[in-house]
């Protein structure tokens, strides 16, 4: 029993076997280097990071400048995310051998994770002058690329991975992930299905497919990848993301095995000074969304109207400077606007504890460009979720999430890891505002003389069930159309060859490209009822409806994201707009359709309760939210656990 007999293992690909017999050779010999080294590299091939460091540092205690174990040990630091750590060990490791292709590149890997971009990207090219054909850079390289916005630089890094590696599954997941971002799905379907094909339990594989082709409502076996995703995430497997949980399923025990399973772990929680009585309650909202987003569209007049004698409201902000009138508008509203892209998530936490920030509002979660890992580092003694991401973190550094009655109705506290904090109404909206002149039917592309209906959410929101529904409500009323947003190419296409399947003629449905916002509100006003869908319903394109007087009818489901349609009408006092169930929506539909003056009735309703209603009314809003925040604030300086409770309406 030898650690050489481990090696030959460890080098057929028998990591448990080796780890095991390295095992027993270190208790027989604890002063093997080899066998602590090769215990710790076989750990880490299995996933065990922690246990493989600890053999690690047995190994580098009995020989501290031993290359190999240098290198090991930085990936390993690496695997654990302690990237600080991660530059001290790899230092180490490249004085040894300058050149260690594995250890720059994991030292690229801490540098990005750093939030320094252009110095990992530099570390990449480094490893691969040293092994040229080293496939794990060649994929970081793109990431670094697409982190700096270099889009067309990353794309070819990726296809050069691709082509390096070919059915490399990091390599197409990696250049999958771009082309969604550059908004081209259907060749990001290509090659997810590739990764499936190779490794159908990669993380979120077969949820990143399902996504993918739901951009384009291509719903090639989606009932069959559905039955796979919850069969993997029932296992403890994370096959899909927590996002893209919300629109896969109403289900909010799967959104929060989804999003345990995402969660960064938490780091050490810090101990928080004494505040000083009488000074303002310190409120930081972080996000990437504050510029031209429907998130900023939903919170500025919020922002303006919030009282600067009780609060001081920060923004640190992480997302693109993009310029534009909201921007400018939003920027004024805050007293600081603190720019953090380039930090870290332990930087910006730390930051946050620096400027005293007694309230964290993380507006992002686990959507795109969320950074949950600022929440994790313990950024402020309370930390909130709020409006970006309609479902649980799942995790103990996320203290409060807020909501409302009908998002989140009484008895659901089990679907949150987070304590639940109820205000009259979950999302707020900004005053009513000038609107661009209403186009004509003409211009819209839409008939005259036709009952339109319409859904301008994103066509990924629209799944076969919903489609389904919405070919029902076409046969019933004759006389109508169907108009949608056309969101990504090869979405209209085959939503109308579904429209053909289900025996309705193609041109019934019109389609609505990208329009700047004030026109987009402009032209729902041609709409004479809007369709919602599930599992993930309309929210920012609720309020811009309802805004524009435009109805618009829900079916609600058990998930948060399914159910904020149902809560803006519930506040405008709009109950027979909220159906019990698909039934009852589409008779719902068919009957408005039918009926001018029942349509034109409710209408009347809606514009007066817009109008004189609370819901479209900022300081509305901002007296209910601060009323939470001075809660959330007292039970922490009296040293009280999180725990929920309601705001009633002022």
């Amino acid at each position: 029993m030898t650690a050489r007999q481990a090696y030959d293992l460890y080098r057929d690909g028998r990591m448990a076997e080796a780890a095991a017999l390295c095992e027993r050779v270190a208790a027989d010999d604890p002063g093997s280097v080899e066998a602590w080294h090769l215990l710790g590299a076989a750990r880490l091939a299995l996933g065990d990071a922690a246990s493989a460091l600890a053999a690690l540092d047995r190994a580098l205690g009995l020989d501290p400048v031993r290359a190999g174990v240098l290198s090991a040990r930085a990936a390993a630091l690496v695997a654990l995310g302690r990237d600080d750590e991660v530059l001290a060990a790899s230092e180490a490791a490249l004085a040894r051998d300058p050149d260690n292709a594995t250890v720059l590149n994991a030292r690229g890997v801490a540098l990005r994770r750093l939030g320094r971009p252009a110095e990992a990207l530099a570390t990449y090219d480094k490893a691969l002058a040293a092994s040229p054909g080293f496939v794990d850079a060649l994929c970081n390289r793109g990431v670094a690329l697409s982190d700096l916005g270099r889009f067309e630089q990353a794309l070819a890094a990726h296809d050069q991975a691709c082509a390096a590696v070919p059915d490399h599954p990091q390599a197409l997941a990696n250049r999958a992930g771009l082309l969604m971002l550059l908004g081209r799905p259907v060749e990001a379907a290509r090659d997810l299905e590739r990764v499936v094909a190779r490794d159908p339990r990669r993380p979120r594989a077969l949820g990143d497919l399902l996504h993918a082709r739901r951009q384009v409502c291509d719903w090639r076996d989606d009932a069959t990848l559905l039955a796979a995703i919850r069969d993997e995430l029932e296992a403890g497997r994370p096959a899909i993301g927590p996002f893209a949980s919300l629109s896969a399923f109403d289900d909010p025990a799967l959104h929060r095995l989804a999003a345990d399973l995402a969660a960064p772990p938490p780091a050490p929680a810090p101990v928080w000074p004494p505040r000083p009585p009488g000074e303002r309650i310190r409120v930081a909202y972080l996000s990437a969304d504050l510029h031209d987003h429907a998130t900023a569209r939903l919170m500025a007049g919020l922002l303006e109207a919030h009282d600067r004698k009780r609060f001081e409201i920060l923004a640190l902000s992480y997302g693109p400077d993009l310029g534009g009138a909201l921007r400018e508008r939003i920027d004024a509203a805050f007293e600081r606007r603190i720019d953090v892209r380039r930090l870290s998530d332990a930087a910006v936490a730390a930051l946050a504890r620096d400027l005293g920030v007694d309230i964290v509002v993380d507006l992002k979660g686990h959507t795109q460009d969320g950074r949950p890992g600022i929440l994790a580092h313990r950024a402020a003694p309370v930390q909130v979720s709020w409006l970006g991401y309609p479902g649980t973190l799942a995790a103990p550094y996320a203290d409060y999430v807020i909501a409302d009655p009908v998002v989140s109705p009484p008895g659901a506290e089990a679907d949150w890891s987070e304590a639940v904090v109820r205000l009259p109404l979950y999302q707020p909206n900004d005053g009513l505002t000038s609107f661009a002149a209403r186009p004509t039917c003409a211009d819209a592309g839409l008939p005259d003389g036709v009952f339109v209906f319409a859904c301008l959410n994103n066509p990924a929101k629209i799944t076969p069930e919903v489609f389904a529904a919405w070919t029902a409500v076409l046969r019933a009323a004759p006389g109508s159309v169907l108009w949608l947003y056309e969101g990504s190419p090869g979405a209209a296409a085959n939503l109308r060859s579904h429209a053909r399947a289900a025996g309705i003629d193609p041109d019934r449905l019109v389609f609505a490209g990208p329009a700047p916002h004030a026109e987009h509100l402009a032209r729902q006003t041609l709409a004479d009822l809007m369709l919602d869908t599930w599992p993930y319903g309309a929210h920012t394109t609720a309020s811009d409806a309802l805004r524009m007087g435009v109805p618009i009818l829900t079916a609600p489901g058990r998930s948060f994201a399914s159910r904020v349609a149902a809560s803006l009408l519930t506040a405008l006092d709009l109950p027979e707009l909220v159906a019990d169930d698909v039934e009852s929506y589409v008779a719902a539909a068919v009957r408005l359709a039918g009926d001018p003056a029942a349509l034109e009735a409710l209408k009347a309703r809606l514009g007066r309760a817009v109008r004189n209603g609370p819901v479209f009314d900022p300081a509305v809003f901002a007296r209910r939210l601060e009323a939470a925040f001075e809660a959330l604030y007292a039970r922490a300086q009296a040293g009280l656990p999180p725990a929920g409770f309601d705001i009633d309406p002022v």
